[in-house]
């Protein structure tokens, strides 16, 4: 047998056997939103797709539910169960999609196996994809948009299926909305790169990819103005102004399951000025202030102390150990797009390519929750396409001296120190009895 195949199914019967154990320490029961997704599932199982309507979610994850579960309506235990089963196969399907491209677009074969075992053993994706939320599928269809637009060819295939894959990540999540122009612009370099037949093609890729978009959103248009009357393809609440105004105050928030405690766990932002609950304002009286505020919602997105959504109890013991690897995986990550972007000869390459469409991606989905009180689930589709941006970085490395490599390995223990520091003082903000953190 090939051995590709022999190790490809080593890992994914681990990653089987870690998703198991992470389903089975997670909160056992479907509350808060997992509940209000798998009653609007249960709608879609009965009542029928085009019977679906919700002011503050989108059909996408509902749908998919449905789908998983066979259109039965089972019970929440159950449903929950087949669902991260079903979400788990998903990761790793997308993992071997993810690690071909990438040993193409790299030109090099061996960089097969590392993608693939980053991608599907992460705790942390791992962790999200047993829960009955929609992080983990949202991110999977925003990575799949990244990667199919990476090869040469077969331009109308790869157009469809990445604007299809874009169009329903805005389906599972409205946030997903900030991809679009990322993916029009990594295009755009596409065309450039792969020369003028392309660049005579952007034109019908844009017109496809519009299509594309507008079938996977039509499902929530109908809905809306079956409903309310409302054109609209995204919730009909307006919601991101709220959390705007919640961002002013609240740096991180958490969803605490504790008898007799309430629900919100935040870590309140000590830079915010008294009586101030608007950005603008916010940034007129205190700009340098506002700013810290952003860079901690920004950090906070990535500082996983809680690594299930639902929190029911203390962090565990594990929590400094996967904190000290995912640092070290964001530093890499990051060390490997500026290889990428700045060495001549992967910048005008598909490799290259790849590291500008990661960088666009992750600046875009960053920024999009900066103003707001961010959960640390929000990050989860970096945790998708930025392994490839790992490896490079660790294959850069291996072909430099020893001194080039310590040097890099201060800087990123230097980021890895700043960013546990970072957290332990984050940790000090929340405000929630019945928790108690460990230093």
């Amino acid at each position: 047998m090939n051995r590709r195949y022999v190790f490809a199914a080593g890992v994914s019967a681990a990653a089987a056997v870690m998703a198991w154990a992470f389903f089975r320490a997670g909160f056992p029961g479907v509350i808060f939103d997992s509940l209000h997704y798998y009653t609007l599932a249960s709608i879609v199982a009965t009542e029928g797709l085009w019977n679906l309507s919700s002011r503050v979610r989108m059909y996408g994850y509902p749908f998919f539910v449905a789908i998983a579960t066979g259109f039965t309506d089972p019970p929440p235990e159950l449903a929950r169960a087949v669902v991260a089963s079903v979400q788990v196969v998903v990761l790793l399907a997308a993992a071997w999609y993810a690690a071909r491209v990438t040993e193409r677009v790299f030109r090099a074969p061996r960089v097969f196996e590392p993608v693939f075992a980053l991608t599907a053993l992460n705790p942390i994706a791992l962790i999200r994809a047993t829960e009955l939320l929609s992080d983990s599928v949202s991110a999977v269809l925003v990575g799949l948009s990244l990667f199919a637009s990476l090869e040469e060819g077969r331009t109308t295939r790869r157009a469809a299926l990445a604007f299809l894959a874009a169009g329903a990540s805005i389906a599972m999540r409205p946030a997903n909305l900030v991809i679009l122009p990322a993916l029009a612009l990594l295009w755009i370099l596409r065309a450039r790169l792969y020369g003028s037949g392309e660049r005579g093609r952007l034109g019908g890729v844009f017109a496809l990819g519009a299509v594309c978009i507008a079938l996977a959103l039509a499902p929530q248009l109908h809905g809306n103005v079956k409903a309310w009357d409302a054109w609209r393809p995204l919730v009909v609440e307006r919601l991101y102004g709220s959390q705007t105004a919640w961002g002013t105050a609240i740096l991180k928030y958490g969803t605490v399951v504790l008898p007799g405690q309430p629900p919100e766990l935040v870590y309140r932002n000590p830079m915010q000025p008294e009586g101030v609950w608007n950005p603008r304002q916010f940034l007129r009286e205190r700009p340098l202030g506002y700013l810290k505020t952003l860079g901690a919602h920004g950090f906070a997105m990535f500082d996983h102390d809680f690594p299930y959504t639902y929190i029911t109890g203390r962090p565990p013991a594990w929590r400094w150990p996967l904190a000290l690897a995912n640092y070290a995986f964001l530093f890499l990550s990051g060390f490997g797009l500026a290889v990428l972007l700045a060495d001549p000869r992967t910048r005008r390459t598909p490799a290259g390519l790849y590291g500008a469409g990661a960088a666009l991606y992750a600046m875009a989905l960053v920024a999009v929750y900066l103003p707001v009180a961010v959960e640390s689930r929000f990050s989860l589709p970096l945790y998708f396409f930025l392994p490839p941006a790992a490896v490079a970085a660790v294959r850069w490395l291996s072909g430099r001296r020893s001194g080039t490599i310590i040097a890099v390995a201060i800087v990123g223990g230097g980021f890895v120190a700043v960013c546990v520091q970072l957290s332990r003082w984050m940790s000090k903000l929340a405000s929630v009895s019945g928790i108690e953190f460990p230093p």
